[in-house]
């Protein structure tokens, strides 16, 4: 579906659009107004799905556009689609009212004079030339030009602020006389930022790759973390509630099964018999509140009980329901649940292990030559194409182009990517640089750096554009998520989809 943001550049198409709107007949589904809450308001303007509101006509025709692209309102997704029809209808709602209020907020009202020049565009009011006919026009019944009045001083309104901020095709020494506008400084400056273009070869070290013989051996240094406990839990939402269950099973009012079912949420355990199957020592001292009440769970004998305890998830009873299994380092899956320890908790020592490996490998490529070091670590060479700085792939500069490269894979949002590849000189060689996202140790070197030949003229053109684009969704962006707009989204869903509070 569309993007959760609407361009507030895209708000004067609408505003144009309203000039020649037709109502078109509510679609099945979204008809039901009756007794909603507002969605939310604008400042103290509350923003209500009633019959030819705003936000009502703009629903329908997120609901419509939504239907022309298949989606089913018969699915079990009902709900989530009608969430986010309504919030963008929410959002292309306030952008419009926003413009509105800034106007009158400054005393504007639309000129009669102007109010009449619209209505003189309109093609209701023309005759067989295209030209306005004050016949057509005088036979309209008075209500309905009363409307078309008021409809369109509103419009006028908006399109001003919109005028004012973003600009018309007004000039004033062939420069516009209205809206933000970008410094010649300020376009030079981005334009010298995208000056240069930078091609790499690219080398990288799989972190996926750790030897086993380095997970065996912190395994064997910390076997402690790995020692695999048999124990069940029974969780409850309060600890009033955990505490009378103790009681009853101490009592043997209860077993310790059916307590599960009669007392437990099930939050974590298995749901029939409670067992917790994610029980190493290392899991079971983040599965409590207090690390140190890990240390009472770990301690229980054979069929005993824990004290009520603080979980994540509530208060929880533990039961030992057998000795602890100490960790066998030549079983693949206790080598595994290191592995998987230490990309989880302790990946800095993972990363330390491969940047080590690539240091040696950039000592061995600045005295050998870097392909002689790539044979000699079976290493494969990827290169990169020419390519622009440009952090984040922001649209004000010529794209950071890493498609398809799959060892730099989410480095566009990589700061030390950035500093490590964009000061190499020619033919120089990166320290290593780690990557999260591709779980890579990657090196680099600069191959070549060259000029963008792209023409000024259309360097300039294309800034210009670009800044004023950029400009319509930083306001359009401070609208949405101003103090003046309160969402009140989840009452209003909760009473459209007939949920009981």
């Amino acid at each position: 579906m569309k993007k959760s943001f609407y361009s507030i550049g895209s708000i004067i198409i609408l505003l144009l659009a309203a000039l020649i709107f037709v109502l078109i007949p509510a679609t099945e589904g979204l008809t039901n107004t009756a007794k909603l809450p507002a969605y939310g308001y604008y400042g103290d303007i509350a923003v209500r799905y009633e019959e030819h509101s705003e936000f009502f006509n703009a629903a329908q025709a997120e609901l419509r556009d939504a239907e022309q692209q298949g989606y089913d309102f018969n699915s079990n997704y009902a709900g989530l689609l009608y969430s986010m029809i309504f919030s963008r209808a929410f959002q292309n709602t306030i952008g419009p009212m926003a413009l509105e209020q800034m106007s009158k907020s400054v005393g504007y009202a639309a000129p009669e004079t102007t109010i009449d020049r619209m209505i003189m565009m309109l093609g209701d009011y023309r005759d067989e030339t295209g030209v306005f006919s004050p016949a057509l026009y005088r036979a309209t019944p008075d209500s309905q030009k009363i409307k078309l009045r008021k409809d369109l001083e509103v419009t006028l309104a908006r399109m001003r602020s919109y005028q004012d901020m973003f600009g018309s095709q007004s000039l004033f020494n062939e420069k516009a006389l209205y809206g933000f506008k970008a410094s010649n400084a300020e376009i030079e400056f981005i334009k010298e930022m995208a000056r240069k273009e930078y091609s790499f070869e690219a080398v990288s070290f799989d972190m996926s790759e750790y030897p086993k013989e380095e997970q065996v051996k912190f395994g064997q240094d910390h076997k402690d973390l790995f020692v695999k406990y048999n124990v069940s839990v029974i969780t409850c939402d309060s600890e009033a509630k955990a505490k009378e269950c103790l009681k009853r099973i101490s009592n043997s009012e209860i077993t310790f099964e059916d307590a599960i079912a009669e007392y437990s949420n099930k939050a974590y355990g298995n749901p029939e018999t409670g067992l917790i199957s994610a029980s190493y020592a290392y899991q079971l001292k983040t599965a409590v509140t207090n690390e140190l009440d890990a240390g009472a769970i770990m301690g229980l004998a054979k069929e005993q009980l824990s004290e009520v305890i603080s979980t994540p998830s509530g208060y929880s009873i533990f039961k030992c329901n057998d000795a602890a299994v100490q960790p066998d380092f030549t079983d693949d899956s206790i080598v595994s649940a290191v592995y998987s320890y230490l990309a989880t908790r302790e990946k800095t020592i993972i990363e330390d292990y491969f940047t080590n490996r690539a240091k040696d490998f950039v000592s061995a490529a600045s005295v050998k030559g870097f392909d002689a070091a790539c044979n000699a670590e079976n290493l494969t060479k990827v290169s990169v194409p020419p390519t622009s700085f440009n952090y984040g792939n922001t649209s004000l500069l010529t794209k950071t182009s890493l498609d398809g490269i799959d060892i730099l894979k989410g480095a566009v949002t990589n700061e030390n990517f950035f500093k490590a590849a964009f000061k190499l000189k020619k033919d120089e060689i990166s320290a290593p640089v780690v990557l999260g996202s591709s779980n890579r140790v990657v090196v680099l070197k600069c191959t070549d750096i060259s000029d963008n030949d792209a023409p000024a003229e259309d360097t300039q053109a294309y800034l210009t554009s670009t800044i004023k684009e950029a400009d319509y969704y930083a306001v359009n962006y401070a609208i949405l998520t101003g103090p003046k707009v309160k969402n009140n989204s989840a009452e209003f869903m909760r009473v459209f989809n007939g949920e009981a509070k």
